[in-house]
């Protein structure tokens, strides 16, 4: 009587501390995906908006014209294309409107030369790539509009296509490299080739 009287207060005392022990451990576990939960967001919740400075190099190519225009041509024939090259500084702006699926950007190239200013002005909506946590690439189109300066004022206007992409040094900061084609459709048929790099920041 008295062994089987011991089994059962072992059991009793077993029994009790799994009930007191399974909600500690309960509540252990929620607590801990509750903190792993919080630095998942505070690792993906980087920033909405980036800001990139690049040193950028143009060529605008307009086929077939016959003298005259808003472009400085390279010597040719009458019916060769005009090509104007510059280097300039581009400044953009990035929002973030679907994280991991659609961004919009709007970028000014300044590219000042001996027969006056070029303008590049475009807004370009990207579809993001993630391709590791550090490397992010990106798609994008939109409208493209620049404005020319020599000798008198003209504005041109068309479509806007970018091949690019991001490495994140850290949370906040990249290198970041984009190639951009612009198909100017107004007054003229011109195509434009941008290539620039530089660094960006995402608060």
């Amino acid at each position: 009587m008295k062994h089987l009287n011991g089994r059962s207060l072992v059991a009793t005392l077993l029994a009790g501390s799994c009930a007191v022990a399974t909600p500690m451990l309960a509540r252990a576990a929620e607590a801990r995906d509750e903190h792993g939960g919080a630095g998942e967001h505070v690792e993906h919740d980087e920033g909405h908006n980036v800001i990139s400075l690049k040193l950028a190099g143009l060529e605008l190519v307009v086929p077939g014209v016959d003298g005259g225009g808003p472009i400085t041509a390279e010597e040719g024939g009458e019916e060769e294309s005009e090509v104007l090259r510059r280097v300039g500084v581009s400044i953009g702006i990035e929002r973030v409107l679907i994280p991991g699926w659609l961004d919009v950007e709007m970028s000014v190239l300044v590219a000042p030369g001996p027969h006056g200013l070029t303008l590049p002005i475009d807004l370009v909506l990207k579809k993001p790539f993630e391709l590791s946590h550090r490397l992010e690439a990106c798609i994008g189109a939109g409208l493209a509009t620049e404005w020319y300066e020599d000798g008198k004022a003209e504005t041109a206007y068309g479509l806007s296509t970018q091949l690019g992409g991001y490495y994140w040094v850290d949370p906040h900061w990249a290198v970041v490299l984009d190639g951009e084609y612009n198909l100017l459709l107004h007054p003229e048929t011109a195509h434009e080739f941008v290539l620039a790099s530089g660094a960006a920041v995402r608060f």
